[in-house]
């Protein structure tokens, strides 16, 4: 936590605001402040203002009060937001149909695992290990599935949804560190995306790094010295050639991340799926607002400090980096292209498949892969990266 003589305020007359790329409605939550507001504030009164860093830690993962520990449905229709996952099962199905595929291009071993950080309350376990089961028995008898998930609630979620239907088959892990030396793959989907980031501003010829302090019972943002080497570091090679409030994330963990990936993994593939930018892209001088966003009830909301635990907090992903920190932990560029592509590339064969068969249960399946892949719907705005080890 960053002293409080470690601030050095910019004179602006005002505590400045996270700006978002464009209006958004606020969404009607209920009246008074959120329950962990006053754990944040306490914290603050004791050391002072801390890092968006630590205020977003703070509001996705405290582990009684932050927003994915409450054990509420956050993913759905009638929930915050929509995945892939939730669109149904066919997101699972392309998804088992490329691990048998790549089990039976490097020699069908005899084991093999699939490791899903982030893998919430289990459904998308439970839509692979289905398919796999149903499509390629052989490859079932051989997979050791683990899910790796923090929050209490969501492990046993994942005990309920798979406990019965595909006892044996599954391992529930609190850390990736749990795992070494394992050959198959690592599945990673819309998660990097809800790693707690630092918030950075270029105002008046320089970079400062964003702080959350609080005053009469709100919480603001305060500009100060960057606290971290690494984002110093990684400050140095951004340059000086943005406009003045120009705000925008650096996201410390996806050397740790890699590198977790990368021991779990003697050999196999790591497939990354979320929505980003190339690096040029990302910190363009024209993405003057940067990418954070925050949801509730599918709508997004004004303010990353509004009642913290009760709305969601993301950021995009910096490809670029995410693959540079990949082949810095051992693993080999293969592919990085929309969801729309992969899903497509690896769903040939069940997609020929429905030529001659169609069912109402296929029917379904279809219209979900619509959904996946439509470019105005998911298609274009996640990306797939695909890295080898």
């Amino acid at each position: 936590m960053p002293e409080e003589s470690s601030h050095e305020h910019l004179p602006s007359g005002s505590h400045p605001t996270y700006p978002q790329l464009e209006g958004m409605a606020t969404p009607a939550f209920s009246s008074g402040q959120s329950p962990l507001f006053e754990k944040i504030r306490n914290l603050i009164a004791e050391g002072g203002p801390i890092s968006f860093h630590d205020y977003m830690q703070m509001a996705l993962y405290d582990p009684e009060l932050g927003y994915y520990a409450s054990g509420t449905q956050r993913v759905g229709k009638k929930a915050d937001f929509i995945t892939s996952v939730s669109v149904g099962s066919c997101f699972g199905l392309i998804l088992a149909r490329r691990m048998v595929h790549y089990w039976k291009k490097t020699g069908m071993p005899d084991t093999f695992h699939i490791i899903e950080p982030g893998a919430h309350d289990g459904a998308l376990c439970v839509d692979i290990l289905a398919e796999i089961r149903a499509f390629c028995p052989a490859f079932y008898e051989v997979l050791h599935y683990h899910l790796i998930d923090t929050t209490p609630a969501l492990i046993a979620a994942q005990e309920e949804k798979l406990g019965i239907s595909h006892a044996g088959k599954f391992t529930s892990h609190r850390s990736m560190r749990d795992l070494t030396g394992l050959h198959g793959a690592l599945i990673s989907n819309e998660l990097i995306d809800a790693f707690p980031v630092e918030l950075i501003r270029y105002e008046n010829g320089s970079w400062h790094q964003l702080f959350v302090g609080e005053s009469d019972g709100t919480l603001h943002f305060l500009p100060g010295k960057c606290s971290d080497p690494a984002l110093g570091a990684f400050l140095s090679t951004l340059g000086d050639h943005f406009p003045d409030g120009y705000t925008t994330e650096y996201n410390p963990h996806l050397t740790r991340f890699t590198r977790e990936a990368s021991s779990a993994l003697c050999s196999g593939i790591f497939v990354t799926i979320d929505y980003g930018h190339h690096g040029e892209d990302y910190y363009h001088p024209g993405r003057t607002t940067g990418t954070l966003q925050t949801y509730h009830r599918h709508q997004k909301s004004e303010n990353p400090l509004e009642l913290p635990g009760e709305i969601d907090i993301t950021s995009h992903v910096d490809f670029t980096r995410l693959t540079t920190a990949a082949e810095s932990a051992g693993f080999t560029f293969r592919s990085l292209t929309t969801q729309a592509s992969y899903l497509t590339k690896h769903a040939r064969e069940w997609l020929m498949s429905l030529e001659t068969s169609s069912t109402s249960d296929s029917r379904a399946l279809l219209r979900q892969f619509q959904t996946l892949t439509h470019p105005a719907m998911l298609g274009t705005r996640f990306f797939v990266l695909e890295m080898e080890k």
